[in-house]
């Protein structure tokens, strides 16, 4: 066999390799971002009494720390849920959606009252949209999930949707907390 032969075949199947790998871990788009948000200190985990203050917490909104023994239904919220109540649920896999209504732009709640309603009817319906009963977290939007939060200036589902692809059910307890809604 002509040694021209293999050292082009040899090139070929190197070249192959890494456009493989280029586009297996090169980010080359239209996936979701990995990483998506800022990692946060862990707070802990341990259960306070019902109705009392926990914290103090290391993120605004908490992604970890001391909270109530109860755990909320997904879904929707018009009332604002307290950050003691929410983190139970972040422990057992899911995320909350805050938001500070003020601060949204026309059709903002709209769209992420949408996005929330596909998302409990999914697979993945571990997700709570409250308002936010706190002091000013400084954007309209912050997403959380256990140890991992993510500020947003608009209601971009998509960086929502990447934010759950990255850290839905990566929690200590992922598999409790209440059922599907209206399941």
């Amino acid at each position: 066999m002509d040694w021209r032969i293999l050292l082009i075949g040899g090139v070929l199947v190197l070249g192959a390799v890494v456009v493989l790998v280029l586009l297996l871990f090169g980010g080359g788009g239209g996936g979701p971002v990995a990483g998506v948000g800022q990692r946060q200190a862990d707070d802990g985990r341990g259960h306070i009494t019902e109705g009392t203050a926990g914290g103090p917490y290391s993120s605004k909104p908490a992604t970890s720390g001391e909270h109530w023994a109860s755990v909320q239904n997904w879904g929707i919220y018009s009332t604002a849920l307290p950050e003691e109540a929410a983190l139970h649920n972040l422990e057992h896999g899911g995320l909350v959606i805050w938001y500070q209504p003020a601060k949204l732009a026309d059709g903002e709640l709209g769209a992420l009252t949408a996005y929330m309603q596909a998302q409990v009817a999914s697979e993945r319906y571990k997700v709570i949209l409250t308002p936010w009963g706190g002091s000013d977290f400084g954007h309209p939007i912050a997403v959380t999930s256990w140890n991992w939060l993510l500020y947003l200036d608009t209601a971009e589902v998509d960086q929502i949707r990447a934010f759950l692809d990255d850290h839905y059910g990566d929690a200590p307890e992922p598999f409790g907390g209440p059922g599907r809604p209206g399941g």
